[in-house]
């Protein structure tokens, strides 16, 4: 069992980003496109700005 804490928090990151890209349906492209090095990125100041745009507030704000 973990406990609570970053064990914990670390777990839970690893087993969202795993169920997310489970339930993708295009989880194979994605999977490939990351061990081959070609998925698309992006910094954290781009999403905060791409969500900022579309009239989304960034947690915190």
């Amino acid at each position: 069992m973990a406990e609570q804490g970053a064990d914990l928090d670390a777990t839970l990151t690893e087993w969202w980003g795993r169920a997310m890209l489970d339930s993708d349906p295009q989880r194979d492209r994605i999977h490939a496109a990351a061990e081959a090095g070609t998925l698309p990125t992006m910094s954290w100041d781009e999403i905060a700005r791409r969500r900022r745009a579309n009239d989304g507030a960034m947690p915190g704000e």
